[in-house]
C-alpha cells in the first residue's frame, strides 16, 4: 500500500507540464504578427484615423478650455490667501490692528468676486471676516463654534500648508447654501497666528458655469464632487431646494439633467494618452456626448469636470471611425483572447504565490495555504518548493517571536546593546502544589490557556515575551524596537491581564474549579539586550541587575498581598516613567527586595 501511494505521488509530481519560456516565446511571436496586422490596418485606414485624431484633439481642447476657466476662478483665491499669509508672516499685517486688517481683507475680497466670505480665525477661535452679497460688502466678528470649522482649523494648523476643505452646508440665512473653503495657515515668528479662509458657494461656481454655457451655445459644463454628487451646474446657479446639512450636494438624478443622471450607466471610451473619458448618453431620440476628466487640488478628493455636447456634432465622425477600424478591432480582439487565455494560465499561480509570499513577509503564517500545481514546469516547481517551505515556517512560528523576526528583516542585526527597558515578571501562586494533584495533560492545557491570556495582553501593547519559565512569564518593552512609552505600555498590559484573569476566574468558579492567583512585578532600568548564547544557537534576551530586581519585585507580592487573586507591584523607577493615567497606582512605601541592601520605592496597581 505504501509503495502504491509513493508511485501515485511520483506520477503526480512528474505529470506533463509546459515550459513557461517556450510558451512566452510563442505568444510573443503571435502578438508581434498581430501587431503588424494592426499597423497595416491603421495605415490602410489613414484617412479615418486622421478624422479620429482631429475629433479627439477638438474634444480635448474643449475640455481643456473649461478646466482652464474653472482653474482661473480658484487660482486667484489661492494666490490672494497666500499673499495675506505672507503679509502676516512678515509683520506687515497685524490681525490685532482691526481697522487696518479689515481694510486689507476688504480689498482682497474685492479682487476675488468669486469668494463669498473671506475670514481670519485666530488660534483661540476668534474670527474676523468680510462678506459680500446683494447688500454689499460688510465686515463682522464672530467666534468659531461648529465642529466642521474647528476640525478644518486644526487640520490647517497641523499641516501648515494651504488646502481645500470638504463641502458642508451653511444654515446662516444670509448664505444658506453649501460651500467649500480654502484654508491658508499663517505664522509669525515661527508661531501659528491663525488661518485665512476663503468661502466659495456652490451657487457662485454654478453661475460661472452658466456664463460659460451661455457663451458656448449647445454645451453644458459641470463639476462633480466624487462620482455621485454635483458640485456645480448651470441649473444650480440660483441654488437648489434640496440642499441641507444632511444633504450637502444634490445627486446626479436629483438635479433635473436626465443626461447627467445617466452618466455612469455606460462604459467610457478613452483616447490614447489623454486622461479624458467620453460617454454617449441617449434619452429617447435625443442624446449627448459627455466628456469628463478628474482634476485634483481643489478638494480633499478628486473633482470630475465635464462638458455635455449634442451627439449630432460628433456621432457621424465616430461612426466613420468605427467602420474604418473594424478590421483592426477584429485582429485586436483575437490578440486579446490569446493574451487572456495565456495570461490566466500564468497569472493565476503567480498571483497565488504573491499573496502567500506577502503573508510570509507579514509573518502571518496562519493565513498561508499550500499552492496547487501548475501546467507550466517552472511554476509547478515553484509551488512544490513553496509548499515544502511552508511546513518549516509553521514550525518556526511556534518557537520564534514574530516581533524579533520583523526586526531582523528590517535591520538584519540584533547586536547586543544597552537599553533602558521596562520588564514584567508574572507567576501563578502555588502552581506547583496544584500541578502535583493534576495529570500532565491537564497541567499543560491549563498553562497554555493561561499563557494565551497573558501573551495576548502583552503583545497587544507591543511587548516582547522573552521566555516561559514553568508557570512564569518574562516580558519586556523597549527592545528590540525603541519604545519611548515602554513604561506606559507595560502598565496598560498589566491592567489588561488583571481584567483577563478576573474573567477567567469567574468562568473557573462556574465550572467548580479553584481560581488562579497571579503575582506581577514591573520594573524599569538599564539592561544589555541582544543575541546571547553559544555558537550556532542563540536567543534574543536581556540581562542585567534590572532583570533580577524585577523578579524579586514580583516575589515581594507574597508578603504584601498574599491572599488576593492578582497582585501587581511596580518600582518607583517605573512609576517615574509613567506619563499616562496614574490614578490607580498607590504608593506602598519602601521595601528591601530579597538579596539587595538598598530599599526600593514600591507602588501597587489597584485592580478593583
Amino acid at each position: 500500500m505504501h509503495v502504491q501511494t509513493n508511485k501515485a505521488a511520483d506520477a503526480e509530481t512528474h505529470k506533463r507540464t509546459i515550459s513557461l519560456s517556450r510558451t512566452l516565446a510563442i505568444v510573443m511571436a503571435a502578438l508581434v504578427a498581430l501587431t503588424a496586422a494592426v499597423i497595416l490596418s491603421v495605415v490602410w485606414f489613414m484617412s479615418a484615423g486622421t478624422t479620429r485624431d482631429l475629433l479627439v484633439q477638438s474634444a480635448h481642447l474643449g475640455l481643456e478650455a473649461v478646466q482652464t476657466q474653472i482653474g482661473s476662478r480658484f487660482s486667484p483665491v489661492e494666490d490672494q490667501l497666500a499673499f495675506l499669509a505672507r503679509e502676516v508672516g512678515a509683520g506687515r499685517l497685524d490681525p490685532k490692528n482691526l481697522p487696518e486688517f479689515e481694510r486689507v481683507m476688504t480689498g482682497a475680497l474685492a479682487a476675488t468676486p468669486q469668494v463669498r466670505v473671506l475670514s481670519f480665525v485666530r488660534p483661540n477661535g476668534d474670527l474676523i471676516g468680510v462678506t459680500q452679497g446683494p447688500k454689499g460688502v460688510f465686515s463682522y466678528t464672530d467666534k468659531v463654534t461648529s465642529d466642521n470649522e474647528r476640525s478644518e482649523i486644526e487640520e490647517a494648523r497641523r499641516s501648515g500648508t494651504p488646502h481645500w476643505g470638504p463641502v458642508y452646508f451653511v444654515p446662516d440665512p444670509a448664505i444658506r447654501t453649501s460651500v467649500t473653503n480654502l484654508q491658508q495657515p499663517a505664522s509669525h515668528n515661527g508661531e501659528f497666528a491663525g488661518v485665512f479662509r476663503a468661502t466659495i458657494t456652490v451657487d457662485t461656481m454654478s453661475d460661472f458655469l452658466r456664463q460659460i454655457a451661455v457663451s458656448n451655445p449647445g454645451t453644458t459644463p459641470f463639476v462633480l464632487y466624487g462620482r455621485d454628487q454635483v458640485l456645480a451646474h448651470p441649473l444650480m446657479a440660483s441654488g437648489h431646494p434640496l440642499l441641507s446639512a444632511e444633504h450637502r450636494l444634490p445627486k446626479l438624478d436629483e438635479l433635473g439633467d436626465p443626461f447627467l443622471a445617466a452618466l455612469w450607466k455606460g462604459p467610457p471610451e478613452t483616447f490614447d494618452d489623454t486622461d479624458m473619458e467620453v460617454r454617449a448618453v441617449k434619452q429617447g431620440d435625443d442624446g449627448r456626448v459627455i466628456l469628463t476628466r478628474e482634476i485634483r487640488g481643489y478638494a480633499p478628493s478628486a473633482l470630475i469636470i465635464g462638458v455635455e455636447v449634442p451627439i449630432e456634432s460628433v456621432e457621424k465622425p465616430i461612426w466613420d471611425l468605427l467602420r474604418a477600424g473594424i478590421a483592426g478591432l477584429v485582429v485586436l480582439f483575437v490578440a486579446i483572447i490569446i493574451a487572456w487565455i495565456v495570461g490566466r494560465l500564468i497569472v493565476r499561480p503567480v498571483t497565488s504565490m504573491a499573496r502567500e509570499v506577502r503573508a510570509v513577509g507579514m509573518l502571518d503564517f496562519a493565513a498561508l495555504r499550500p499552492l496547487p500545481g501548475s501546467l507550466f514546469t517552472e511554476l509547478n516547481e515553484q509551488a512544490k518548493a513553496y509548499n515544502t517551505m511552508l511546513t518549516g515556517l509553521r514550525w518556526l512560528e511556534t518557537y520564534v517571536p514574530k516581533k524579533l523576526v520583523r526586526h531582523l528583516i528590517g535591520s538584519e542585526d540584533l547586536a547586543s546593546t544597552q537599553r533602558t527597558v521596562t520588564i514584567m515578571f508574572t507567576d501563578v501562586v502555588d502552581f506547583t502544589a496544584t500541578a502535583e494533584k493534576t495529570c500532565a495533560g491537564d497541567v499543560a492545557a491549563l498553562l497554555n490557556s493561561h499563557f494565551d491570556l497573558l501573551g495576548n495582553c502583552i503583545e497587544s501593547e507591543g511587548g516582547t515575551i522573552d521566555k516561559f519559565i514553568g508557570d512564569c512569564v518574562m516580558a519586556f518593552w523597549g527592545a528590540p524596537d525603541a519604545q519611548k512609552d515602554h513604561a506606559d505600555r507595560a502598565i496598560r498590559a498589566a491592567r489588561a491581564i488583571a481584567k483577563a484573569i478576573a474573567r477567567d476566574n469567574a468562568d473557573r468558579r462556574r465550572q467548580g474549579l479553584p481560581p488562579l492567583r497571579v503575582r506581577i512585578g514591573i520594573h524599569s532600568g538599564p539592561v544589555v539586550a541582544g543575541n546571547i548564547g553559544m555558537t550556532g544557537r542563540s536567543a534574543y534576551t536581556i540581562v542585567g541587575d534590572t532583570v533580577n530586581a524585577c523578579n524579586r519585585l514580583e516575589q515581594l507580592g507574597k508578603a504584601i498581598a498574599p491572599g488576593e487573586e492578582v497582585v501587581i507591584l511596580l518600582s518607583g523607577e517605573t512609576f517615574d516613567l509613567v506619563a499616562e493615567d496614574r490614578s490607580d497606582l498607590a504608593q506602598h512605601g519602601k521595601h528591601c527586595l530579597a538579596g539587595r541592601t538598598e530599599e526600593t520605592e514600591i507602588y501597587r496597581l489597584r485592580t478593583v
